[in-house]
């Protein structure tokens, strides 16, 4: 009897020891996951509910309806055939789905456009282009936002010029750069409907070239999606990322992503050298440099192939480009024209391993919000093809 009140009570003392130790760990681990996500906390953060606009550029409804039509309309390009929807249209997450565009001459859409002429970038996305800029604090002016792969524009009122001076975007061949935005003036003013929606949106029916940028700017400042199941989860939604997303999440700052792959759009928009190769025999030789700015994460997986030239046609293979710049085999993945002691140092000292891979694509597939603006117009003032030539 007491033999067997000794054995009970030695398995209960061996029961209880072992749950001590369980219990111990647990909370080691979830001490240890509360120290990892306050790391997390410390460079990511979710996107404000809400944009801000330029003082000389007040986000108003009709500002923005006037700017979806431009937007759509061919009239704003020399052979009326290619619109800024053309290689960001809303079907494919306001990107094209292609490696390099294809601007003016070119028909269809996405990867059944051909011919035309094809431009040595890869369209990035305009979602979320307004907040282009912010830090980790969510402070940001509208005025200094860097645009386009060098940053060579500071605001989208700067940027919604560009193109439609360039001759292989919109511009064409037949009407020279100093003489194309009169000519689009002229043509908008020929147009009794959009003559009315100027006024509508700016008081009087004055059509020029500041109005024209405020109202294209206005429309994709519009273009929002910040309600994505990472956002849900920085603001406190604890189920809103699954564990293996929470365990890319914490990777992704661990193994050094997040160095410029930081704050709220996941960029610090600087300038850096990856070395990506050249693609289908365009080279960036003769540019001056190799530097290209940070591109954000957002919806990254709806806008693919990735990197300035679209190079890379799966987040995998993006990875393990990284993965190979921060070993010794980067000089067998990199641009001919460069060699690793030419990379930024942050890309150089990235910790990656094939088990980190996954998780990571996970993660990044959770900054995905499907939730913005796709609607298209049904017709446009200018009574040309909706989008341009794109079917």
């Amino acid at each position: 009897m007491n033999s067997s009140l000794s054995q009970k009570s030695f398995r209960h003392s061996l029961f209880m020891l072992f749950f001590l130790f369980g219990t111990i760990a647990c909370n080691d681990d979830r001490a240890g996951a509360d120290e990892d996500n306050q790391n997390v906390f410390a460079v990511l953060s979710a996107l404000p509910a809400n944009v801000i606009a330029p003082a000389t550029n007040i986000q108003s409804d009709e500002k923005r309806d006037l700017g979806r039509l431009l937007f759509f309309d061919p009239i704003l390009s020399g052979t009326k055939n290619v619109s800024c929807a053309t290689c960001h249209h809303p079907n494919l997450a306001f990107a094209d789905g292609i490696r390099l565009s294809i601007g003016v001459n070119g028909m269809g859409l996405g990867a059944e456009r051909r011919n035309g002429v094809r431009i040595n970038r890869n369209a990035p996305t305009i979602i979320n282009t307004a907040f282009n800029g912010i830090g980790q604090n969510a402070n940001y002016n509208p005025d200094q936002a860097p645009m386009f792969w060098d940053s060579r524009a500071q605001s989208l009122e700067e940027q919604a010029l560009l193109p439609m001076l360039n001759r292989e975007e919109m511009r064409g061949p037949n009407i020279p750069e100093d003489q194309i935005m009169d000519s689009l003036l002229m043509r908008l003013n020929n147009i009794a409907e959009y003559q009315d929606l100027f006024n509508q949106a700016f008081g009087t029916s004055e059509i020029n070239q500041s109005r024209l940028l405020a109202a294209l700017s206005a429309y994709e400042r519009s273009i929002i999606a910040n309600n994505s199941p990472f956002d849900q989860f920085m603001r406190g939604d604890e189920s809103a990322l699954s564990e293996q997303e929470q365990e890319g999440m914490r990777d992704f700052v661990e193994v050094g992503c997040a160095d410029c792959h930081g704050g709220p759009m996941l960029s610090d928009f600087e300038l850096h050298v990856l070395g990506v190769p050249d693609v289908n025999g365009l080279t960036d030789r003769g540019a001056g440099n190799f530097d290209f700015r940070t591109p954000s994460l957002r919806n990254i997986a709806l806008t693919g192939p990735y990197m300035h030239n679209g190079e890379m046609n799966s987040l995998r293979e993006v990875l393990e480009f990284y993965n190979d710049i921060s070993g010794n085999r980067a000089n067998n993945a990199i641009n001919d024209n460069l060699n690793r002691n030419d990379l930024a140092d942050e890309a150089r000292r990235l910790d990656l391993n094939g088990g980190d891979i996954d998780e990571i694509i996970a993660f990044l597939g959770s900054l995905t919000d499907q939730d913005f603006d796709r609607s298209i117009p049904s017709a446009v003032p200018s009574g040309l093809q909706v989008g341009g030539d794109i079917n």
